[in-house]
């Protein structure tokens, strides 16, 4: 029980600090979306900005968003540089920094994973610039190199 209290403390300060983070601002001044909701199965919640955001298929991401699936929950998401993130149950993948210029092909993917499982499949960013991307798990670091992977971080589920 407390492994369980640790890591979903670990899990929540995580998520907080993300959203104390601000995304990329369009042209009128609102937060430009990096990506958006694929495919979802099961219970599936965004963390944004300190609330819970229902989401769908077609919700739009925010960098510094937390999503968390449940312990039947399945998430696709798909970035604005084409890369692909799968998340499975009892998972916590935080958005940390995504930063992409579609004209250049120029960015910046940092995500992070205290808990669950993920499944890469890398976009532009890391096609052009590779140094760019960053994967955390808790003991882990991994720089992609543009490939396809699955990251998987044990911990107690929801």
């Amino acid at each position: 029980m407390k492994k369980y209290l640790v890591a979903q403390a670990l899990a929540l300060g995580l998520c907080i600090g993300a959203q104390a983070q601000q995304g990329p601002l369009g042209p009128n001044g609102s937060i430009d979306p990096i990506g958006r909701i694929k495919r979802l199965t099961g219970t599936v919640t965004v963390e944004r900005g300190g609330k819970t955001v229902a989401v769908s298929v077609s919700s739009a991401l925010l960098q510094s968003d937390c999503l968390r699936t449940g312990a039947d929950g399945y998430v696709g998401l798909t970035l604005a540089d084409d890369t692909l993130l799968t998340a499975g149950p009892g998972s916590v993948l935080v958005l940390t920094r995504f930063a992409f210029d579609p004209t250049t092909q120029d960015g910046e993917l940092k995500v992070s994973l205290p808990r669950g499982r993920v499944h890469v499949v890398s976009g532009l960013i890391a096609k052009k610039a590779p140094e760019n991307v960053e994967f955390k798990g808790r003991n882990v670091a991994l720089e992609v190199r543009g490939a396809e992977f699955l990251l998987a971080v044990p911990g107690e589920t929801e």
